[in-house]
């Protein structure tokens, strides 16, 4: 049975909305609250790879809560990257003990990861912020793999967990748009809910709006998904006041890509596709848009133009210049001038790039850059040789989750790419990087799950049957 035809598991995904919710909500009353959370977040992701996986999604989430509402005291920046080292730990742990440390996209990216080390050692402005950024990118991007390849072996669904922390906060951000100062903080004009900034509420909920649109229009008809209908205008009306363009261009960037390899390789896709343009919620969008632009066609015109001009005059051309134009060219010139090496991986030559470097071990903990397109800034960094390796290790990461899965995920996973179109996070575990992995990493899942057989763990953890309660979080997924 192909997942087109699964039944969503509707009283966990909101069981878990509720779970995350209260957490959430609880954060709010003390400044040492995150720590609190990030340090039992630790000790949770000890007791197995789901555990593991669950921790990271959350803490990803605590990281970049809104200002106005959470105040961060403590030593919350280390505390993330512990986080990290312990949740890979116990993942590569359970790989090994169960035989699953192969994964066939892994080789192409060990290479990848040694050609850039060596680049990171001969050639980078800055080796120390280069090696550091490499070795958490690998690390991360190898457990977020074989963690989802070991939970895809002991069966477990994913949909109730992602749906439900999608849920809860998209809900707990609607109320902020009514206060101003919370929900409009950044800057006073892009949405950002209960994050931190308009960006990132846009990047986190772009994967949200293709896999509900997925479900909805393109999924076999199924009456445990008639209650997306309010979740999904919801998400989208919130998208669209974060005023992230990049978002709406990687849902639609990735709908083309999925409609190209339907019509080329994917058959079945195609009939998917058309079954779903004749739905009866299609017809009534599209008559509903076609009305809308019949009726108010200058209303809807003036609130695109503002959309994508982000209130800039002018052409569009100008306003890609003011956003994103200016530092593409800049990253563009740095290639031509270090076409072979690049340099360096994780490094800009701009003023404003300053490492914050922990006191005592010296390493950074913070060396963000400001960087758009993906391609653009790989051949910055790491030159047409670590490009080359790079596209290798994309190609078969694309080449895996195409194989044995219905175009749902693909469609999440290639939204989750194109976002690296306006918004580069796919080299950055320590911010929305790890949330795009998680999200890649829930995509190969369908592969494993078709040809892995079901093991049970020799021994449960103390808090699994929490988890395993009935509506809560079940590893066994709803047919």
């Amino acid at each position: 049975m192909t997942l087109n035809h699964q039944k969503l598991p509707v009283s966990r995904t909101l069981w878990t909305a509720i779970i995350v919710s209260l957490i959430l909500a609880a954060l709010c009353v003390n400044s040492y609250g995150p720590l609190i959370a990030i340090i039992v977040l630790s000790v949770w992701s000890l007791f197995g790879s789901k555990q593991a996986i669950q921790a990271l999604s959350l803490v990803v989430l605590i990281k970049f809560l809104n200002p106005a509402l959470y105040r961060f005291s403590g030593p919350v920046a280390v505390w993330e990257w512990i986080i990290l080292a312990v949740a890979g730990s116990r993942i590569f742990f359970d790989s090994s003990r169960n035989s699953t440390a192969f994964h066939s996209v892994l080789p192409w990216l060990l290479s990848f990861s040694f050609v850039v080390l060596l680049e990171s050692i001969f050639f980078s402005h800055d080796k120390v912020v280069s090696i550091f950024k490499l070795a958490s990118f690998t690390y991360s991007a190898v457990a977020v793999l074989l963690g989802f390849k070991e939970t895809a072996r002991r069966q477990v669904d994913w949909t109730s967990w992602f749906l439900g922390v999608w849920i809860a906060v998209t809900f707990l951000s609607v109320p902020t748009y009514f206060f101003h100062q919370i929900g409009f903080q950044k800057d006073g004009m892009g949405f950002q809910g209960i994050l931190n900034q308009p960006q990132a509420l846009a990047v986190f909920l772009a994967p949200m709006v293709a896999w509900l649109s997925g479900k909805m229009f393109l999924a076999a008809p199924s009456k445990s998904v008639y209650w997306l209908y309010f979740v999904l205008p919801v998400a989208l009306v919130s998208m669209f006041f974060t005023r992230g363009r990049t978002a709406f261009f990687s849902i639609g960037a990735a709908l083309i890509v999925i409609g190209i390899i339907a019509l080329c390789i994917r058959p079945e896709w195609r009939k998917w596709i058309q079954k779903g343009l004749f739905k009866p919620i299609t017809l009534l969008c599209g008559f509903a848009l076609f009305s809308l632009l019949v009726l108010q066609s200058s209303l809807v015109m003036d609130t695109v133009s503002t959309f994508i001009l982000k209130g800039q005059k002018g052409a569009v051309t100008n306003s890609f210049e003011h956003s994103r134009g200016k530092g593409m060219i800049e990253q563009w010139q740095n290639f031509s001038r270090y076409p072979l090496f690049g340099i360096g991986f994780g490094v800009s030559l701009d003023r404003s790039f300053k490492p914050i470097l922990d006191p005592t071990t010296g390493l950074p903990l913070s060396a963000s850059t400001e960087k758009a397109d993906l391609l653009i800034a790989t051949l910055e960094e790491t030159g047409i040789i670590g490009t080359s390796f790079f596209l290798f290790f994309l190609v078969a990461l694309i080449w895996h989750i195409l194989s044995k899965t219905d175009l749902v995920m693909p469609w999440v996973f290639f939204t989750c790419l194109f976002i690296n179109v306006g918004e580069m996070i796919f080299f950055s575990p320590g911010g929305l990087g790890i949330y795009i992995w998680l999200l890649i990493g829930w995509a190969t899942c369908h592969r494993w799950e078709t040809t892995c057989k079901l093991s049970t763990p020799s021994s449960e953890a103390p808090f699994q049957a929490i988890t395993n309660r009935p509506g809560i979080l079940s590893q066994k997924s709803v047919a």
